[in-house]
């Protein structure tokens, strides 16, 4: 999910998921005996590989983006009337997967799955729908937005 100064916009994409995926092996493999030294090259190759791959996610979005909303999900931010997380745990309570859930005026829920900073991905939506002139308030849901009155200017 990026968010730009006028619209939010959701892209899928997995290389990060594949980059940990392939760094955790390449690492596993490299250092072939168990122990400390093994865990370590794997703990690393799974945090490169992410990190590549969360780095080629981010370029493939920015692409998709700009070739066309239909390799997209875009939402002007004039429409934001709400965001939330709603949580949803695996493998028995271990693992837990977010989706950031972008409710617009019209009604209409976009899901965006999201891991490890959706708390700061809400308070950069909301930021920026403050810059719009935008009331945002927080709560226990997420956040209410109040959407802008037909007179006011903008």
């Amino acid at each position: 999910m990026l968010l730009y100064p006028d619209k939010l916009a959701g892209v899928p994409v997995a290389v990060e998921y594949w980059g940990m995926f392939l760094g955790g092996l390449t690492g596993g493999l490299a250092y072939p005996s168990y122990g400390i030294g093994w865990a370590l090259a794997l703990v690393a190759g799974l945090w490169l590989g992410g990190a590549a791959g969360k780095a080629i996610d981010r370029k493939l979005a920015v692409k998709a983006i700009a070739d066309g909303p239909e390799a997209a999900t875009i939402i002007p931010l004039e429409l934001v009337t709400g965001v939330r997380i709603d949580r949803s745990a695996r493998l028995g309570g271990l693992v837990s997967i977010g989706t950031m859930v972008v409710t617009t005026a019209e009604g209409t829920e976009y899901g965006f799955r999201v891991r490890g900073r959706s708390g700061s991905m809400q308070a950069s939506i909301a930021t920026a729908l403050a810059g719009l002139g935008r009331e945002v308030r927080a709560t226990t849901e997420g956040l209410a937005i109040t959407p802008r009155a037909a007179g006011d200017g903008a």
